[in-house]
């Protein structure tokens, strides 16, 4: 069905931009696999089987050429909802969030039911296709475009096929975040109706196999080594005579007339193969890159049967013998597996700073394992994993990541302290944003070379993988005093500068093992300079020198560096910011007003929560909404906390109840939790993060198992009035509580007994423990900050506040958040 242009106009916020999320491979030589293949089909059109099927095995056995064969069939048979092929050294860009978007976009593509609902989600802007929140993006723009989806006839059904599930999350593996999030919607596609099918292709890894140990699914397994199927066998086998025929066609005078290779040595191939199609392949390759009867041979040579680390050693030493190329050798290889995303052929010699003549001959030897003529990947992750593993490499050509990741580092800093240079796409004039500025992309494209761009924005990445290093510390320091700008400028037009502000923090957090004050104070300056002009800087390239430098205090480190070359546009000539501004960020986007807000336990995140029923969870350095709205609660959102650890938040609302969130997904995992019979104003965690206490306007506390919901302790009576504000002691002993009745009260946490009730002149609204449990800290509706000593309980009047505020003394950052009856939330 045609897309009208409206449709493909508003679908166009949804598709991933540049991604390449195809198949690296090509799908199974005609003839084989047919065993396998036949059950895919029979499943998918089982309509009672389970929705997801897994397929299985061990690297090498041939799982993603399966999966590009079923994608391209289902295409044919016009059933395919999407395809997605992970890919560890794409991890950057093949995220989870990136799945999602593709298979949303197509599925609306091709289903008019699904087109409709998910319009409508991008019509109504609740949520943004850009979330973080991934369980959210998977609800609003899978699961309930596909619920509401009755009316797919039975032949067009989708089925969405996801390749090598292991390589979501490149070299960090089980331990990704992204990865950990994808099995959460992996397990919700599980609950949705059985005609919307999933193909799911991995190797056997601890996280994926828990996965499917609770989720129903179809199972195949590819089996190899010594219980290789004779099915599995008979395909390598086919592939085998096909290729070496070819190869032997090229050798018109000498090996057709000779039977070449018989029969026998087949044989004998396909038993050292053991299933693994990988091995074959490699072989194939390898053969064909030099005289064929001598490197058979050589691959006959070593038996090991199904060993790809025998062939993988036997190419390297038949490849390579100079220490020069060895050198050269670690230095590419290292590079391809260790960046951040791919680079071609020509951008890694240029990153790397390589004769591409060197580079080329490196190239051509590793053929057999190597695609280089687009962007430089191996054929297959097994390769990656023989070099990096120091029990099975060839002695010589271990990878090691800490030696190749500082030659990334210093390539990445020689470049921009190189080719980074002043008004870098010739902008003419300053009264045009980026937006508005004729053909700035296709300048970028002349102007910013792509390994320009990847030192840009992967120098923070490696440079954090670093150890302290003189020589990398002096290319920092001339990037610091010379370069900061014109960084910025590409940040600006490639519409990263929200990047900026972390890459700056790991850039001191680098910095400080050395002691060098003038560079920390410079580096916290530069990072200032980018969180306070971010929105300005990414509006408009040319205003980071005629509004963010001349506007920058007079006391900052960078206009003093900077000023005096790029001054010639505008000057303060009196008042201006005498230093940095305290508020550092408004945070927009709830409809009514916020009425409370708490840092992460890292502080990476705010949540807030808003008279708009909803909560939202910010990056604290750049304002972005990293998840929600969240919706659950019926009323207001009076409170929210986030537990010690970070992974989860409560809140507490107008309808009289609590929900405990995952911080990650947004998803409630707890609640609703009643009890209460008026609204719950205040929240918190306890230091162990397994207990909640609530404060509600009907002057009881209650105390929750954080796991399970369950009340352990409460209703807590002895206020007169509404209860405004909750908190545990450091140590979760014992509980504050502060109330409309003048009163504070401290309670014993296990028995609920009260310890002490001094009182305070006016209605008390926010209480708080000190970090060591010796003192508590009280404002109250007079504008009065109290400090009662923890053991006395003496009042001490020290000044007037006139926010509610949660103090974070332990936080080096000591940024205070502010909310108020605006619809924003200040920091």
């Amino acid at each position: 069905m045609r897309l009208s242009r409206e449709e493909r106009s508003i679908l166009a916020g949804l598709k991933v931009k540049g991604l390449e999320c195809g198949s690296p491979v090509q799908g199974c030589i005609k003839g084989t696999r047919k065993a396998i293949l036949n059950e895919i089909h029979r499943w998918a059109v089982d309509f009672n089987a389970p929705n997801i099927l897994f397929l299985k095995g061990y690297p090498g056995v041939g799982k993603s050429a399966i999966a590009a064969e079923v994608a391209d069939q289902l295409a044919t048979l016009g059933r395919l909802g999407s395809s997605f092929f992970f890919q560890r050294q794409k991890a950057v860009d093949l995220t989870p969030h990136a799945l999602w978007r593709t298979v949303a976009y197509d599925l609306s593509r091709r289903h008019s039911s699904v087109r409709k609902a998910v319009i409508l989600k991008l019509e109504e802007d609740t949520i943004s296709p850009t979330t973080s929140n991934l369980e959210s993006l998977f609800r609003h723009f899978i699961r309930e475009p596909l619920m509401k989806s009755t009316d797919i006839p039975k032949a067009r059904l989708p089925v969405v096929v996801i390749d090598a599930l292991d390589e979501c999350g490149g070299l960090e593996g089980p331990q990704s975040a992204h990865r950990k999030a994808l099995m959460k919607t992996l397990r919700d596609w599980s609950q949705l109706h059985t005609k919307f099918k999933l193909v799911v292709t991995s190797r056997r890894e601890n996280d994926i196999e828990r996965l499917f140990s609770t989720t129903n699914h179809h199972l195949i397994e590819i089996l190899a080594g010594e219980v290789v199927d004779v099915q599995s066998s008979e395909d390598i086998k086919t592939f085998l005579i096909e290729e070496l025929r070819n190869i032997a066609a090229q050798y018109a005078l000498s090996l057709p007339q000779t039977n070449w290779p018989d029969a026998e040595t087949i044989d004998l191939l396909v038993y050292m193969a053991a299933g693994l199609f990988i091995w074959a392949q490699t072989v194939i390759k390898f053969i064909s890159l030099g005289e064929p009867r001598r490197r058979l041979n050589q691959v006959l040579e070593g038996r090991a049967k199904g060993n790809i680390d025998d062939l993988y050693d036997q190419i390297l030493k038949t490849s390579f013998s100079g220490e020069e190329d060895i050198e050269d050798f670690h230095t590419i290889v290292g590079a391809i597996i260790l960046m951040q995303a791919p680079l071609s052929f020509t951008s890694i010699a240029q990153l790397l700073d390589m004769n591409r003549s060197n580079m080329e001959h490196i190239c051509i030897r590793l053929q057999s394992v190597l695609e280089y003529h687009k962007d430089l990947r191996f054929y297959h992750q097994s390769f990656v994993d023989f070099l990096l593993n120091r029990d099975r490499c060839t002695p010589g050509f271990l990878i090691k990541p800490d030696c190749e990741r500082r030659k990334l580092t210093l390539a990445c800093f020689k470049v921009l302290n190189k080719e980074l240079r002043f008004n870098i796409c010739g902008v003419e004039s300053s009264h045009l944003k980026n937006a508005d500025i004729p053909g700035l992309a296709s300048r970028a494209d002349k102007f910013i070379s792509p390994h320009l761009m990847y030192s840009s924005l992967w120098w923070a990445s490696h440079l954090a993988e670093t150890r302290s290093d003189t020589e990398i510390f002096v290319l920092v320091e001339d990037f610091m005093h010379k370069q900061f700008l014109f960084w910025l400028e590409v940040l600006s037009i490639s519409q990263r500068v929200n990047l900026g502000s972390q890459m700056l923090f790991s850039l001191v957090d680098w910095i400080k093992t050395y002691r060098h004050t003038e560079a920390i104070e410079l580096g916290h300056d530069m990072q200032k300079f980018v969180a306070t002009f971010a929105r300005v800087i990414s509006e408009s390239v040319t205003h980071i020198y005629v509004s963010a430098l001349p506007f920058s205090p007079s006391v900052s480190t960078v206009w003093k560096r900077y000023a005096s070359e790029y001054g010639q546009t505008i000057r303060v000539a009196s008042g201006g910011l005498g230093d940095w501004p305290a508020l550092q960020l408004a945070l927009a986007g709830h409809t009514s007003s916020v009425e409370a807000v708490a840092f992460s336990p890292d502080g990476k995140l705010i949540v807030s929560g808003s008279y708009d029923r909803t909560i939202r969870i910010w990056d604290a350095e750049t304002g972005a909404v990293a998840a929600g709205p969240l919706d659950g609660h019926r009323d207001w959102v009076s409170s929210v906390a986030f537990s010690p650890d970070g992974k989860r938040i409560t809140s507490g609302s107008g309808d009289a109840t609590i929900l405990v969130w995952d911080a990650e997904t947004g998803a409630v995992v707890i609640g609703p939790l009643k009890g209460h019979s008026d609204w719950v104003r205040s929240v918190a965690f306890s230091p162990d993060g397994k207990r909640i206490v609530s404060g509600s306007y009907d002057k009881t506390i209650r105390v929750w198992n954080a796991e399970t919901g369950a009340v352990v302790a409460g209703p807590l009576k002895g206020h007169n009035s509404p209860i405004n504000s909750v908190a545990f002691s450091p140590d979760g002993k014992c509980i504050v509580s502060g109330s409309d009745d003048r009163a504070i009260r401290v309670w014993d946490a296990e028995t609920g007994t009260v310890v002490s009730s001094p009182l305070e002149d006016r209605g008390v609204s926010s209480v708080i423990f000190s970090p060591d449990g010796r003192r508590i800290v009280s404002g109250s509706s007079n504008g009065a900050i109290r400090s009662l000593n923890g053991l006395s309980y003496k009042i001490q009047v020290y000044s007037l506040f006139h926010y509610y505020a949660d103090f974070f003394p332990l936080m080096t950052s000591f940024r205070i958040q502010v909310y108020s009856h605006q619809l924003s939330v200040t920091v």
